[in-house]
């Protein structure tokens, strides 16, 4: 009983550890997210839009959707496949592994909020660009690296590979 307490204690101080650079990314990204946003809903839009505002409207959404499906796909099988790690890795190289996965998929939710100023900007209003906004505030939700997340995916990946990680 004890043992177990310990090595829940140690495993939850190397979560806290390895995950604390990936938190602040996603906060920050979270705000950046937040300034575009409200760059998108101050800025004036005109009457009239050109075709060429509607075709990239609809090009980003297209690209906007993939990349969404893209990043939930790649976060469902990546994370917990066993090839992940190595026969005497420890959860310190799965934790890096998995940091370095979560940069490039939080990059990606960036990108989506890009899109939405970037179209805002062109001239396209906002309640039209609003769920751009949206989309990458939510995905950047998801993949925050907290606690108890990391801590259940940790589960997951030993139930879905069959190996433990010490």
């Amino acid at each position: 009983m004890i043992a177990e307490f310990k090595k829940q204690k140690q495993e939850s101080t190397l979560i806290k550890q390895e995950s604390r650079s990936t938190m602040i990314f996603s906060l920050a990204l979270l705000g950046s997210i937040v300034v575009y946003g409200l760059i998108a809903f101050l800025q004036r839009t005109p009457l009239r839009l050109s075709k060429a505002v509607n075709d990239a409207y609809g090009i980003l959404n297209v690209v906007a959707i993939v990349l969404v499906i893209l990043v939930l796909a790649i976060r469902k099988t990546i994370y917990f496949s066993p090839r992940l790690v190595d026969k005497d890795s420890t959860l310190n190289a799965l934790l890096r592994r998995w940091r370095t996965i979560d940069v490039i998929l939080l990059s990606f939710a960036e990108i989506i909020a890009l899109f939405g100023l970037v179209i805002t900007l062109l001239g396209m209003p906002f309640a039209r660009t609003f769920h751009f906004f949206v989309a990458a505030f939510l995905l950047t939700m998801i993949l925050m690296p907290m606690n108890w997340k990391v801590r259940d995916k940790i589960r997951n990946f030993e139930k879905y590979s069959g190996k433990q990680v010490l």
